[in-house]
């Protein structure tokens, strides 16, 4: 008897997991829109306004989307693409984060201060990842390079790994192609300066990234002291 009357309890025990389990299904997995970031590292004075004006609070895991700009005081700021790219924004700078299918195709706009890039390998049809400043476009397919814009808007580019393709804005003359070891600058409404070598890999100790993030390396590396550039072979494409 004891066994009939406990049945229904059971049965609507039974009843009430089975609508429990459907009213909260397993999240599917979450990817960024595209021209989207994610704040994995920050440190210092970091602002963040959305593409609407409106401040939003720093903090690492934030995903920051397309037309947010960043502004660092004395910081920096680390942000990860959905690829595994990540870009180093360095101190006093100010940046544009866009979204590569709309506009001129640019990834990031850099208006002043230095972002130091670790691009992944853009493999088949993939675009190219671009980045605009007041003075250059800059094209990679996948590389590690550093870029500065100074206060007279002259950008300054420096190649660690890959191949890097800099243009001048508003001029006529054909992209050059900057290697491993070898740097360039563009001024306003003129052609990129021919690739100088550097002198030493100006990369700090917080250039350097690799997963999880910013790997803090008390060495650099040096090259010999020599400024006698040559100019790569135009036809190469970045990789």
């Amino acid at each position: 008897m004891r066994t009939y009357r406990a049945l229904p309890l059971l049965l609507m025990i039974v009843i009430a997991c089975t609508l429990a389990a459907g009213q909260n299904p397993e999240a599917p997995p979450t990817t960024l829109a595209i021209g989207s970031a994610t704040v994995s590292e920050l440190k210092g004075e970091v602002s963040i306004r959305s593409p609407q004006g409106e401040p939003v609070a720093a903090q690492a895991g934030l995903v920051i989307t397309p037309d947010s700009r960043i502004e660092i005081g004395k910081g920096s700021l680390l942000l990860s693409l959905a690829d595994g790219s990540q870009m180093l924004v360095k101190s006093h700078s100010q940046v544009v984060l866009k979204a590569p299918d709309q506009d001129k195709g640019f990834s990031l706009e850099l208006l002043i201060g230095k972002v130091v890039n670790k691009i992944e390998k853009r493999l088949g049809s993939t675009p190219s990842f671009r980045m605009g400043t007041p003075t250059a476009v800059i094209t990679v397919r996948g590389t590690r390079f550093s870029v500065e814009v100074t206060k007279k808007q002259r950008t300054e580019v420096e190649v660690f790994e890959g191949l890097v393709e800099v243009e001048g804005i508003g001029t006529v003359g054909p992209p050059v192609m900057i290697r491993p070891g070898f740097s360039t600058w563009v001024e306003r409404n003129r052609n990129p300066e021919n690739p100088h070598e550097m002198q030493n890999l100006r990369e700090g100790p917080e250039d350097r990234m690799r997963q999880p993030g910013i790997e803090r390396d008390e060495r650099d590396r040096e090259r010999p002291d020599s400024r006698q550039g040559t100019k790569p072979d135009q036809e190469n494409e970045p990789h």
